[in-house]
């Protein structure tokens, strides 16, 4: 059972979504937002420069010789809903032309600073000067950006405040993780951030309409179906720190003790609890429920996409969540 439990753990590490084969004009709009983190990195003292750089491609996984495309280290739709959101609405009702540079640069800061954050939050990070710094500098760019882009529009800077206040009401909330909808729901706060600019665009192209409701419902679902994902490729670490994942929120609460006493246990070098929950986990279809939920995320996102008239942003949500029928079958198979 053992050498069965390693191999589970290391299928559920090997899940992933589908490729999006991007376009040229998509290629072109990355180039911008990888343009927006060479800009982050300027605009610190000179003498930091070259370190943030280096940092950057360390830390985002953006070696030299790709072109330092550091945008590449998100899954496409977690961007490309600017260019399709723009590219769907008429000539004379596109939002982007005044506003394409801040919405680039506030954008790109949120992305990377809702990792950043977690990162060094959860000490995966070292709380260095220079990555206090950048985090620093990202979150005035960033805010300096949300602020010129909600001016102009109705109740903009409500929108912004709100979502950052939901961002921090969030991840400082306290308690036990419930039923999966509501570690669901939480994480769309989590999230809040990263839907400023959509939402904020949405508005500027549909000032009377429901489209900036769609984006943000869009979005979320997008984000909720890549955390859920991120859950099953991290089960064991997660479990080894005490993080409540969507998985412990499947669980009865028998179980729920045993996840919560490994962290303790592997202090002591004991192994007991961590195999009791893993095998309630592999023996009990919670890796095929949350499967089945990033499914239904995903679809739901590129539904609502399809009737924003965004075919071909729904069509990259899809091409995510393709493998994940094929998966399906396989986890069946492969139940202990």
């Amino acid at each position: 059972m053992k050498n069965k439990t390693a191999d589970w753990l290391s299928f559920c590490s090997s899940i992933d979504f589908g490729a999006v084969n991007l376009c040229r004009e998509e290629e072109a709009f990355r180039g911008g937002l990888n343009r927006e983190m060479l800009s982050l990195c300027e605009s610190l003292p000179e003498c930091t420069r070259t370190e943030a750089v280096l940092f950057l491609m360390a830390y985002l996984h953006a070696p030299f010789s790709e072109g330092l495309n550091f945008v590449n280290y998100f899954y496409a739709p977690a961007w490309s809903i600017l260019y399709w959101l723009h590219r769907s609405r008429p000539p004379n009702r596109r939002p982007y032309l005044r506003y394409l540079k801040d919405a680039k640069a506030g954008h790109t800061m949120a992305m990377f600073l809702h990792a950043f954050d977690d990162h060094l939050a959860d000490d995966q990070l070292a709380t260095t000067h220079l990555a206090l710094l950048m985090r620093s500098q990202a979150w005035l760019i960033m805010s300096g950006a949300f602020e010129r882009l909600a001016r102009g529009v109705r109740d903009g800077p409500t929108v912004v405040h709100g979502f950052v206040n939901d961002y921090y009401s969030s991840i400082a909330a306290s308690g036990g993780t419930g039923s999966l909808d509501n570690y669901c729901d939480l994480f769309k706060k989590q999230m809040a951030t990263w839907l400023v600019v959509p939402v904020l665009m949405a508005k500027r192209a549909e000032p009377d309409g429901e489209l900036a409701d769609s984006i943000q419902a869009v979005y979320s679902s997008f984000g909720i179906a890549w955390r859920l994902l991120d859950d099953v490729q991290d089960v064991e670490k997660d479990m080894n720190k005490g993080s409540h994942s969507s998985l412990y929120a499947c669980l009865p609460d028998e179980i729920r003790k045993g996840w919560d006493a490994v962290k303790d246990e592997k202090a002591d070098g004991n192994g007991g609890y961590a195999g009791q929950v893993l095998d309630f986990i592999l023996g009990n279809g919670i890796i095929d429920t949350i499967r089945q939920r990033i499914w239904r995320e995903l679809e739901s996102a590129a539904s609502t996409a399809d009737s924003c008239c965004m075919a071909e942003y729904a069509d990259e949500l899809r091409c995510l969540s393709r493998p994940l029928k094929e998966i399906g079958r396989i986890v069946l198979e492969r139940k202990p």
